[in-house]
């Protein structure tokens, strides 16, 4: 995804990295997270971060099973609650160059400037509008919908597992798949990355990669073409073919 259209100048962006809210519930691997993109950015990785609803989207998801939301409710605290976890990922008790900020011209204008943009995501969403307002559509999707606007060519899932497992066996690590594409990956519905994702992914041509937080030098080794623990999302016609990573692997 490159944009070469004359009058329409570039957001500038590399890597649109989701960063999962549940790495906060361990705040020495959220620092960990965060210190390895701010390495990557002084290295000239231009990127941007959608945080996810983390602890407040849990709360929220709590209400939501005993006393069920109406839509719009459910849709636009959740919205607030990334926004939440942004303002905590950016604050310097956690980084350096982190910085929260609302608007895609903001977040151009700091990662020009060496910093890590946060995107606060409820004022774009809430303007836009450009996902239903159901439990189905999560950060996942938001992010993947942001790097196709940014037309940012790769999107990173930052999570608290290593990737996508068949049949969501997490404790059976000869279950991680290395390797599928986007649309396969749809078709196995939600696993480590919501189904819509997946499929947005799919159909607007957008690959990357979904990778431990905890291990968070895997990312840097992924973007070097290396072989890591992780799975790298493709793009491309449907083959209905995954490829599991070996027990032995020896790779970071």
């Amino acid at each position: 995804m490159q944009n070469n259209l004359r009058g329409f100048s570039p957001y500038g962006f590399s890597i649109i990295v989701k960063f999962g809210g549940s790495l906060m519930r361990d705040i020495a691997t959220c620092k960990k997270a965060i210190c390895q993109l701010e390495e990557l950015a002084s290295k000239g990785h231009r990127i941007l971060i959608v945080p996810g609803g983390g602890i407040p989207d849990k709360a929220i998801e709590a209400i939501d099973a005993k006393h069920p939301l109406e839509p719009f409710t459910a849709h636009h605290a959740c919205a607030l609650a990334q926004d939440q976890t942004g303002y905590l990922l950016a604050d310097r008790a956690f980084s350096t160059k982190l910085v929260a900020c609302s608007a895609f011209s903001e977040c151009k204008a700091l990662v020009q400037q060496g910093m890590i943009p946060v995107l606060l995501p409820s004022r774009v969403l809430f303007t836009m509008d450009p996902v239903e307002w159901s439990w189905e559509i999560t950060s996942d999707a938001v992010a993947a919908w942001i790097a196709w606007v940014t037309l940012t060519p790769r999107l990173v899932i930052l999570t608290d597992v290593d990737g996508v497992y068949r049949g969501a066996a997490t404790e059976d690590q000869s279950a991680l798949i290395e390797i599928i594409k986007a649309q396969d990956l749809a078709d196995l519905g939600h696993t480590s990355i919501d189904v819509c994702a997946a499929s947005f992914m799919a159909q607007r041509g957008i690959s990357g990669v979904v990778v431990n937080g905890a291990h968070p030098e895997r990312l840097a080794g992924w973007l070097e073409g290396k072989r890591v623990r992780a799975t790298t999302i493709t793009v491309g016609a449907s083959n209905n073919v995954t490829v599991p990573i070996a027990k032995e692997s020896r790779d970071v």
